[in-house]
């Protein structure tokens, strides 16, 4: 359960609060409130859970010789640091999140489901028939196994729906369609219907579910995914455009906070992430997309749950455990084991997350698109608690947040301790891992370079 005042500026304190470990204030160089909470919790908490209880006079204002961020929306050309951002090139003003909120939890109803052309992507799939010379390279094996695969080139060959034709080619990559005997057509449509299922948020879409699919696929390939049972494989590359479907473009704090629907049935608990998984499984209920038509009833049962275990560890709130059990194993030098069955669904549920948090660690060109795209849904998701006459959550109010220090926060003391200990408790990634932590350590200083 959600404790009632789980951070500072509450009245609570760590000894009132056990399951509160402990809090760090950071000061980058914009002076920006960054609150790091470390907790030990089962309920939906992560750090965005502990600004949304800070003091709204705990915020520090911003060093105004770092730029403003850059306004989003049709027709507005965003650069930074000389590079045009390519996912800022529209909006999601309150009327528009209000209309993801209102749908969510209603995805499969006649009215919604017609909105979305899932009636038709199920019947007559869209897909990219007679691939030209420069799609075929950009879905080559070379260019599918390079960590700096271009996602934004393949956006641009398939009109804007990278998704479905970047999934079917990575799983296609690993020959499962034959080695499980699936049915070509229910895959694709599968993989449509997915793509028709997200939202065009700024940050949580299309673009964001290729590029961790992709990401969990690097991490995966070689002996991991040599050695994992196959129909495992094919649910942990599914889990990767699973784990967002329907995303609103709001967080977990303010579902709760608003007793939508969604949050009341899962009961505070993990509420996007139980949904994306609900949504990913509803699909499978079809006989049109029902991809596991090949396995018996009970094997499909058990790679449903698979999927939803997964999935669930996206969940920001599980990214403490989820470092204290790597922690644990790391210092006991007892790495996570592939033919252990316990182990290896810890194991695929790191890789997810760790692939999820990947993009501090691309190139700084493509790095800087997706943080510049979170921050302009945050900011979005701020406007609307603005507009709903709420009290605006510090790290989402435009006005006062320095979102890219925030980041850089981010990057180092979440994202970066992720990367080294997976490195260190599977071993089979260490060689990524390691140039994953190089790259991020550039684009820090990059950051810093510049200021923030």
């Amino acid at each position: 359960r959600r404790p009632a005042s789980p951070c500072i500026g509450s009245g609570t304190s760590k000894a009132e609060n056990p399951r509160l470990k402990r809090v760090w204030v950071l000061g980058p160089t914009s002076l920006a409130l960054f609150l790091l909470c470390e907790v030990n919790l089962q309920g939906p908490f992560h750090y965005e859970a502990c600004l949304a209880h800070a003091p709204s006079n705990s915020t520090a204002p911003c060093n105004m010789t770092t730029p403003a961020f850059p306004k989003n929306g049709p027709g507005i050309d965003v650069k930074f640091d000389d590079v045009t951002l390519l996912l800022m090139g529209h909006d999601t003003p309150p009327d528009v999140l209000l209309k993801h909120m209102d749908e969510l939890g209603r995805e499969f109803s006649e009215e919604i489901l017609g909105t979305r052309t899932l009636k038709k992507e199920t019947t007559e799939f869209l897909w990219v028939e007679g691939k030209s010379p420069e799609l075929d390279a950009v879905l080559s094996r070379e260019s599918l196994l390079s960590w700096d695969f271009d996602l934004f080139k393949l956006q641009e060959l398939t009109n804007g729906r990278p998704l479905a034709v970047l999934a079917y080619a990575l799983i296609q990559l690993h020959d499962l369609v034959n080695t499980l005997g699936i049915d070509d057509a229910k895959l694709k449509r599968y993989l449509c219907a997915f793509e028709a299922n997200y939202n065009n948020c700024l940050y949580h879409n299309p673009m964001h579910a290729a590029d961790v699919m992709h990401a969990t696929n690097y991490l995966l390939m070689g002996k991991i995914a040599e050695s994992i049972p196959p129909e495992e494989l094919l649910i942990t590359l599914l889990s990767g455009p699973a784990h967002d479907l329907g995303h609103p473009g709001v967080n977990n704090m303010l579902l709760i906070k608003q007793k939508h629907p969604v949050a009341v049935k899962y009961e505070d608990t993990s509420v996007l992430e139980n949904h994306h998984a609900t949504i990913a499984i509803e699909l499978l209920s079809r006989p049109e997309l029902d991809v596991l038509s090949c396995f018996p009833e009970a094997k499909k049962e058990e790679l449903k749950t698979l999927m939803r275990d997964l999935v669930l560890y996206t969940d920001m709130s599980k990214h403490g455990p989820l470092l204290d059990r790597l922690k644990a194993r790391s210092a006991e030098e007892k790495p996570l084991l592939i033919e252990d069955a316990e182990d290896r669904r810890f194991l695929l549920q790191t890789l997810l997350h760790t692939a999820d948090l990947s993009n501090p660690c691309k190139t700084w060109n493509i790095h800087i698109q997706w943080t510049h795209a979170i921050l302009a849904e945050f900011f979005s998701q701020g406007d609307l608690e603005r507009y709903l006459g709420l009290e605006v959550t510090p790290m989402l109010d435009r006005n006062l947040s320095c979102g890219r220090s925030q980041q850089k926060a981010f990057f180092v003391s979440f994202v970066r301790p992720l990367f080294v200990l997976c490195a260190n408790t599977i071993p089979l990634t260490r060689d990524k891992c390691t140039a994953c932590l190089d790259q991020l350590d550039a684009n820090v200083a990059r950051w810093t370079e510049l200021g923030f």
